[in-house]
């Protein structure tokens, strides 16, 4: 980005990018935009942990970002700039199931479910974008897991069948 881009301006060029927002009305993005806050974290740095009720979903601007399991610390997905992750806690009160941690210096867009359903009051066709999106990601990566997964592997299994829910 130019060095003359404002930050807001940024954020909007980022929402058109992410799939929950990308079709949403140019008004509707210009707020959720404006409503992103802009964070840093250095290299090794914890964003949330396993337990925590964080409600908040982050677009990696720069730098890299992993989710380990906290029970055995094993790293179980990587991201990198231009990831969204996190994008469930804005419509639920769940608590993280993972922990993420920063693998490099970050700088992050992040968005609070607080302020993501201001927006929603003011657009409600966010709700209806932001559930097609959520289903078409569920379903394409559960496509990926049975396309990868090993069928001999008895426990493999029981992972399958999410979009049945």
């Amino acid at each position: 980005m130019a060095a003359e881009t404002s930050e807001y301006q940024e954020h909007l060029e980022i929402m058109r990018e992410i799939p929950y927002f990308s079709g949403l009305d140019l008004e509707a993005q210009k707020l959720l935009a404006y409503l992103c806050v802009r964070e840093k974290f250095k290299a090794d740095e914890e964003v949330f942990a396993s337990g925590d009720i964080d409600q908040s979903a982050y677009y990696i601007i720069s730098g890299s970002m992993e989710a380990y399991l906290d029970t055995i610390d094993t790293k179980i997905q990587s991201f990198k700039a231009g990831d969204f992750v996190g994008a469930l806690s804005l419509i639920g009160d769940s608590k993280r199931l993972f922990t993420l941690k920063t693998t490099a210096d970050c700088i992050c867009m992040r968005l609070t479910s607080e302020k993501f359903k201001k927006a929603q009051e003011q657009y409600p066709e966010i709700s209806k974008k932001f559930l097609k999106a959520t289903v078409d990601m569920i379903s394409n990566r559960e496509e990926r897991f049975i396309a990868s997964f090993n069928r001999e592997c008895a426990g493999c299994t029981v992972g399958i069948g999410l979009t049945l829910i």
